[in-house]
């Protein structure tokens, strides 16, 4: 025979309705945990789905301030390079300037008469060539 426990003593021992009532509760906070936990998890998907929503968002309009920007710089590009063949043939115009009048000089001395000036290029008649 198994040698028996003393008996508890009187008051100690819970009435069997306690004892279902406790195991009742933990069941219960055992789900609310689960429910909480699964609550949370949603919550977190929905706020990483929102945050990824947003950087897309912010992407496009960097995209779109990018691109803005870009076509900006392709413009003033394009007017500094217009700048640039108006600066060469201002250069070249004022070297062509200095070079005839370098001519005028060297070519009139005192007493002489100044030669007739040329026609414009453009206002010399064109021979007509039939065919």
């Amino acid at each position: 025979m198994q040698p028996s426990s003393p008996p508890p003593p009187p008051g100690t021992v819970l009435p069997i309705w306690m004892r279902r009532g406790g195991a009742a509760l933990t069941g219960l906070l055992a789900v609310l945990f689960v429910v909480v936990a699964m609550q949370v998890r949603q919550q977190a998907q929905r706020l990483q789905a929102l945050q990824d929503r947003l950087q897309v968002v912010e992407n496009n309009q960097d995209l779109e301030r990018t691109n803005a920007l870009e076509e900006q710089l392709r413009s003033t590009v394009q007017r500094l390079q217009n700048l640039e063949g108006i600066e060469r043939t201002v250069q070249r115009l004022s070297s062509e300037q200095e070079a005839l009048r370098q001519q005028l000089r060297s070519g009139i001395s005192p007493g002489t008469r100044e030669p007739e000036p040329l026609p414009p290029p453009d206002l010399q008649p064109q021979p007509q060539v039939r065919p």
